[in-house]
């Protein structure tokens, strides 16, 4: 019998030093050394695992488009995607669906997205980043020795045993749910209002609609929680359970028997992966929702979801870690450039992320709630109100009063129709 391959031994490490290091190789990572390369700043991005590797957050949203083509990586996108329409929303009965075309939003904007898997999706942006300039390390290991106000000490250690003490003027954590500088700094903190753990995985042969909706996101409210479904090429579609986490811990079985007889309770499931082939295993994750009680600090900034995550209801991971991407680039360029600018740009950054965050938190908060999963079966177009929440949809998360009164408008129906309908009538979207 072979011995195992032996791990390999530590390489004298040697120092250097960089303008800023990027911990993450995600698309908030990639995305900001991007960004950060073209403004000259020496920047280094490190990813623990190699690309390709499998990750959820697969349905990317039509205002994410402008910023992978300031990228340089839309055209590579197209290429992998699926072509996506819009989002479909199905009552927990089955009997009833919503289809929101993000061609019908409320402003001029991106009329479609795409649906890709992460692990080309991901390897394209990472791969933008070494060719723009980054200093693009994979299947290596970041350890943070010191933060500071005078920067940070960084050791990585890549796959061959190298390492090396990078010291870096400032510190991008894009390092996703592994949060470490929140961690590091006991700043990570659970979000009380959404306690939800998921049961993901892939399938061969789930059937897919004609024409263009066969690209569609689909939604579909259970009960508890909510099961996606995303089209992915080559008769791939990612399949995914989002419920509370007390209700995935009282399960008796494997994960595997606890997803067949969730996903048997509601008919309109059971029939959509009745002969499906699984491809792969099915994983799961927990503790999904939590925030950082600070956004940056002297010498570092959080990046997508390493400041926080919110449920994936309406697939915004992607686009508000694209977005934090281009904006904390700004930041951290600008420090570099002129140092005494640091305590507006961070303040600054803080507020937009933030402001983002919790406009899109209360929607995502409610999807339990029997009113809102009605008015989301059952939308109306009265004053606008359903192209602004196909704006919402399509992730148009600008400050303009047109979106945000119609959407204050719906939260007031919500508002009413709780008052005034029985909890047993809006469960059943009826």
């Amino acid at each position: 019998m072979e011995a195992p391959n032996p791990t390999p031994a530590a390489v004298p490490g040697e120092t250097r030093n960089c303008d800023a290091l990027v911990i993450g190789g995600g698309p908030g990572g990639a995305a900001t050394a991007i960004f950060l390369a073209r403004q000259g700043v020496d920047v280094v991005i490190v990813e623990k695992d190699v690309h390709p590797r499998f990750h959820i957050g697969e349905s990317l949203l039509p205002y994410s488009l402008p910023i992978l083509e300031e990228l340089g990586t839309l055209d590579q996108v197209r290429e992998i995607g699926v072509e996506k329409a819009g989002a479909e929303f199905i009552s927990e009965d089955g009997q009833t669906e919503a289809i929101f075309e993000f061609r019908r939003a409320l402003l001029d904007g991106p009329s479609h997205a795409f649906q890709v898997r992460r692990s080309e999706f991901d390897r394209i942006l990472f791969d933008q980043a070494a060719a723009t300039g980054a200093v693009a390390l994979d299947n290596t290991t970041a350890t943070i020795l010191s933060l500071d106000e005078d920067g940070a000490v960084v050791q990585t250690r890549g796959s061959d045993g190298r390492v090396i003490d990078w010291r870096t003027r400032f510190l991008v954590d894009a390092s996703g749910r592994s949060a470490l500088t929140s961690r590091m700094l006991a700043q990570k903190r659970p979000d009380p209002h959404c306690t939800s753990a998921a049961i993901f995985g892939h399938f061969r042969g789930v059937p897919r609609a004609e024409g263009e909706r066969g690209g569609n996101i689909r939604i579909y409210l259970t009960d508890p929680g909510w099961v996606w479904q995303i089209p992915l090429r080559d008769d791939i579609t990612s399949i995914g359970l989002v419920a509370p986490v007390d209700y995935l811990q009282r399960r008796s079985g494997g994960i595997e028997a606890f997803f067949a007889a969730h996903c048997g309770r509601h008919a309109h499931i059971a029939r959509m992966i009745a002969d499906v082939e699984r491809v792969g295993r099915l994983r799961s994750t927990g503790n999904y929702s939590y925030r950082a009680t600070r956004s940056s600090g002297a010498s570092h900034i959080k990046v997508g979801d390493a400041y926080g995550f919110i449920d994936p209801i309406f697939s915004t991971g992607v686009h508000i870690a694209l977005l934090s991407a281009r904006e904390a680039a700004n930041a951290v360029g600008a420090i570099l450039a002129k140092p005494r600018t640091r305590a507006a740009r961070l303040a600054t950054y803080h507020r937009e992320i933030e402001r983002r965050l919790g406009y899109i938190s209360w929607l995502i908060y409610q999807i339990d709630d029997p009113a809102f999963r009605h008015l989301m079966v059952n939308p109306r177009n009265i004053l606008g109100i359903e192209q602004a929440m196909i704006s919402l949809l399509a992730g148009d998360f600008r400050r303009d009063p047109r979106i945000r009164m119609r959407v204050a408008l719906f939260r007031l129906i919500r508002y009413i129709v709780t008052l005034s309908t029985p909890a047993r009538e809006t469960r059943n979207g009826g």
